[in-house]
C-alpha cells in the first residue's frame, strides 16, 4: 500500500486553501460569515452532536458542506480516527475549486478544530513551527488550546 501523505502533501503544496477557524456555525453566525467567501465548510462533529443541521447554514452561506465525523477530541479519539480518510475526503471535495476558502469547526472550534487545522498546515509543507504559527494567526484561542498533546500526535499521525 502507498504512503497517501505523500500525495497528500503534493496536493496542498500545490494548491493551498485558505483557512478560517471557528466555532461551530449557526443561523445567527451566518451573517458574519457570508463575507469571508467560504466555500467549503468542514465539519468535525459526531452524529450524535446534530451535525447535520450544519448544512442548512452551509445552504444560506453557498458554500459545500463536508462533514469528516469526528466522536470528540480526547486524544484516543484522534488517535483512532481515520485521518487519511477524512484528509482524502476534503481534497476530493474542494480538488474542483480553484481558490478554496475552508470554514473548519468542530464544536468550540479548539480540540479536533486545531489538531485537523495544524495536519492540514503541516501537509501544505510548513515545518512544525511554521504551522504552530500560522494555527496562531488564524485563531489564537485554538493554538492556545489546542494542546501540546493533540499537536505532538498530529505529528506521529503525519510522520513528516
Amino acid at each position: 500500500m502507498t504512503d497517501p501523505w505523500s500525495e497528500f502533501a503534493t496536493f496542498f503544496e500545490k494548491r493551498p486553501p485558505q483557512l478560517i477557524l471557528g466555532p461551530r456555525p449557526g443561523k445567527k453566525s451566518a451573517a458574519a460569515l457570508a463575507p469571508l467567501g467560504i466555500t467549503h465548510c468542514c465539519t468535525l462533529l459526531s452524529a450524535r452532536e446534530e451535525a447535520q443541521p450544519i448544512r442548512r447554514v452551509c445552504e444560506k452561506l453557498d458554500c459545500r458542506w463536508v462533514w469528516l465525523p469526528v466522536e470528540g477530541g480526547r486524544l484516543e479519539v484522534l488517535r483512532e480516527t481515520n485521518l487519511a480518510d477524512h484528509v482524502r475526503v476534503l481534497i476530493d471535495a474542494i480538488a474542483e475549486e480553484p481558490e478554496p476558502t475552508i470554514y473548519i469547526h468542530c464544536s468550540a472550534g479548539i480540540h479536533r478544530t486545531g489538531f485537523f487545522a495544524y495536519v492540514l498546515l503541516r501537509l501544505q509543507g510548513l515545518c512544525r513551527g511554521a504551522a504552530e504559527a500560522e494555527l496562531r494567526r488564524l485563531r489564537p484561542v485554538t493554538a492556545e488550546q489546542v494542546g501540546q498533546d493533540r499537536l505532538d500526535l498530529a505529528e506521529q499521525r503525519l510522520l513528516l
